[in-house]
């Protein structure tokens, strides 16, 4: 990184950190949304291993779990994938879900967002938040940005 001409470069810092070369003179950018479900980490076990589903139980943070399963049908119901310019966080604020997500074209000149929150306590099921949620980009115009990234993949 120092003996590049870029301008400017992102990188996650958390990894730059585990290696040691996080520059001092590094901002962080609080403004800007993550990729679906970055930093997740899962688990699986073989069917049938239930000690090992079991011994696992016990790592399995169920509020991660639900904003992570939220963030990745934002991302599958846009049909987005590891080059898609789409974006999502949700969040469990104090009884609240806070989701917000985003697509761009890929010049980054049109953008379609969202962001929902929904009270946790009231009786409302936030299973579908990410479907509902991405089910309103495409209605607002991120449709139109699908269609663009699917025709430059051609």
């Amino acid at each position: 990184m120092e003996e590049s001409n870029w301008d400017g470069a992102i990188f996650a810092a958390a990894g730059l950190e585990r290696i040691q070369v996080r520059p001092e003179n590094s901002i962080e950018l609080h403004w800007m949304l993550p990729a679906p479900a970055q930093g997740a980490i899962m688990v699986v076990c073989g069917q049938g291993e239930e000690n090992a589903k079991q011994a696992c139980a016990l790592l399995n943070h169920e509020a991660t779990a639900l904003c992570a399963k939220l963030e990745r049908d934002f991302l599958k119901t846009l049909m987005g994938g590891c080059s898609t310019p789409i974006s999502a966080l949700a969040e469990i604020k104090v009884n609240m879900l806070v989701f917000k997500g985003s697509i761009f074209s890929l010049d980054g000149k049109n953008k379609v967002e969202v962001e929902k929150e929904i009270y946790l306590g009231g009786g409302l099921n936030p299973a579908n938040t990410g479907i509902d949620c991405a089910n309103e980009v495409l209605q607002n115009g991120g449709a139109n940005i699908v269609e663009t990234i699917r025709n430059a993949a051609k």
